[in-house]
């Protein structure tokens, strides 16, 4: 058998039923995908309008000196986006959509139990920790780190359980430890 008839195999084969662990992170994707969509589209349904909105916003929110911490909080976080050009709202809608897909694809894959969806899963986020990590770095916030440690123990929980890469004896261990 070829490397690539032994790749085809491992990546086509269903998967051991899915357990509590994977059912969360189904359940995460299917809803970060989903809402990170949404977003993608109403930015590009309504790039301009968008930042129209977000200046107007931002201008009512500077009116009143004595502003309360959620409109000074509402402002430092909308008024970047009231910055933007109508092509980098375009490019970030269309940035949503494909990482939304990606995020559904991973749900539905690891829902229907297949083994390339497991694999995919562990690189998108492995992919992801750099860059999270660097956020973090950057400015740290619960929610920063919250994401970060979710998404590092994803990677390490479907890589070690399910022998991805060859972990714990790779797929020839599997049904035995399970």
């Amino acid at each position: 058998m070829t490397f690539w008839q032994k790749v085809k195999r491992e990546l086509g084969r269903e998967t051991q039923p899915v357990d509590t662990v994977v059912r969360l992170i189904i359940l995460e994707r299917g809803i970060r995908g989903t809402l990170v969509a949404v977003v993608g589209v109403a930015w590009l349904t309504s790039s301009r309008g968008i930042v129209g909105l977000v200046r107007g916003w931002v201008a009512e929110l500077n009116v009143n000196p004595e502003r309360r911490l959620i409109p000074r909080i509402l402002s430092a976080v909308l008024r970047p986006i009231g910055e933007f050009s109508t092509r980098t709202v375009l490019l970030i809608g269309i940035g949503a959509i494909l990482f939304g897909a990606l995020e559904l694809t991973e749900a539905v894959g690891l829902a229907r139990r297949r083994r390339w969806a497991e694999y995919l899963t562990v690189i998108a986020g492995s992919i992801g920790i750099p860059f999270e990590i660097m956020e973090v770095l950057r400015r740290q916030t619960p929610v920063r780190i919250g994401i970060l440690l979710i998404n590092v123990a994803i990677v390490i929980y479907l890589a070690w359980q399910k022998h991805l890469f060859g972990l714990r004896g790779g797929v020839a261990t599997e049904t035995e430890a399970s």
